[in-house]
């Protein structure tokens, strides 16, 4: 698991780490502290996954396919929500049209309709597959078990005082061992933004996000637009060498029928 400590300076204290440490010692005096935070952290951790609709909302709409758009391209997405089932075409640098599938457990690529067994290319095909439904339905997603929550205290961001939700997950849960700091907006209990790690490709120091959301039918609001930024630390101070970058998702349609073993094909109009 990882810790503040992990990301501090060793130039400096770090506000971070000393406010961990006068909690832990808070609540090693006083039991009843412990368990008042704890019930702190679940309390909003259960107003985000509302916020949003709720897991079994967005189970409702069965299945999605929407365009994902960056710097890097476009991609066509489709998932089935039930087993997070994923599958993704987009344009090689060559100009080659890549799918990727992952059916839960295992994932497959083509490459101009060829099968390939390069191992950058499925390693990249399940990062990707995996990490673009987790961004689409992250905050549904806080009620899967496994996860530890933590709250953190409150933090100003561009004028509003923010609840701060502290997410890590137990072993053998994900792709790797990330930390994710919750921006939770009182008014509204949706996430505005939140840093995070990517340790998968050792990025131990934070990335900022920044999220946009739309609702859909069942009251279910997915993000839109995700601008991202490299953070210097947990307080969230941006990295001014590195710039905002963006995705978009446009062009939603759900309960479109796809089954898991078929959903790579392509549809028939």
């Amino acid at each position: 698991m990882l810790s503040t400590e992990e990301f501090s300076s060793t130039k400096s204290p770090h506000p971070m780490r000393t406010l961990a440490l006068l909690l832990l010692a808070t609540l090693t005096l006083f039991p009843g502290t412990r368990a008042s935070a704890q019930n702190e952290a679940e309390e909003l951790r259960e107003r985000v996954v509302n916020s949003v609709g709720g897991m079994d909302a967005l189970h409702q709409l069965k299945d999605v396919e929407y365009t994902y758009t960056s710097k890097r391209g476009t991609s066509t997405e489709r998932y089935i929500f039930d087993g997070e089932i994923s599958y993704g075409m987009s344009t090689t640098k060559e100009g080659k049209r890549r799918r990727q599938y992952f059916d839960g457990e295992n994932v497959r690529v083509w490459i101009d309709d060829v099968e390939t067994t390069d191992e950058n290319e499925l390693k990249s095909a399940l990062f990707t597959r995996k990490t673009n439904y987790y961004w689409l339905a992250m905050m549904q997603k806080m009620s899967d078990p496994g996860l530890q929550f933590a709250y953190a205290g409150t933090r100003e961001f561009e004028g509003i005082d923010y609840d701060l939700l502290d997410v890590t997950f137990n072993d053998n849960v994900g792709v790797a061992k990330d930390r994710y700091l919750l921006y939770v907006n009182p008014h509204t209990g949706l996430v505005d933004q939140f840093l995070f790690t990517v340790m998968a490709y050792e990025r131990a120091t934070p990335i900022m996000m920044k999220y946009t959301y739309d609702t859909f039918a069942n009251g279910v609001k997915l993000p839109v637009v995700s601008q991202s930024h490299g953070a210097l630390n947990w307080e969230g101070d941006l990295d001014p060498k590195a710039k905002w970058g963006a995705r978009w998702r446009t062009n939603f349609s759900f309960n479109n029928g796809f089954e898991k073993n078929t959903i790579y094909l392509p549809r028939i109009k």
